[in-house]
């Protein structure tokens, strides 16, 4: 945040090993998200194999149409999570900078 008040308009931010240290640990850890997305995932496909085992000749499509769905069902919510979390950590940087220059200007 200060860095990128100090240099203005200038600013590069370049990714290094840390950022995927970050992810990993915060994506992958205990309330991460992307364990209880595979979970879900995998509860839904069993559900979704035992649904159709024994079904007839020429319901392939339908059986295309509904693992669609259930990949699309499943990580939407995860998606969608991302991008609130992506807009909190914007706001959050933004209150501390306009924050932080408020109390330089004194």
């Amino acid at each position: 945040g200060l860095q990128s008040i100090s240099v203005g308009d200038h600013y590069v931010y370049y990714s290094n090993g840390d950022d995927i240290k970050f992810f990993a640990r915060v994506e992958l850890g205990r309330s991460g998200g992307i364990p209880d997305v595979a979970a879900f995932t995998i509860i839904l496909y069993c559900l979704f194999i035992v649904t159709f085992w024994n079904s007839k000749q020429g319901s392939e499509a339908l059986i295309l149409i509904a693992s669609g769905m259930i990949s699309f069902f499943s990580i939407n919510p995860y998606l969608i999570q991302l991008v609130y979390w992506r807009i909190h950590m914007i706001e959050k940087q933004r209150r501390s900078c306009t924050l932080l220059s408020q109390l330089t200007s004194f």
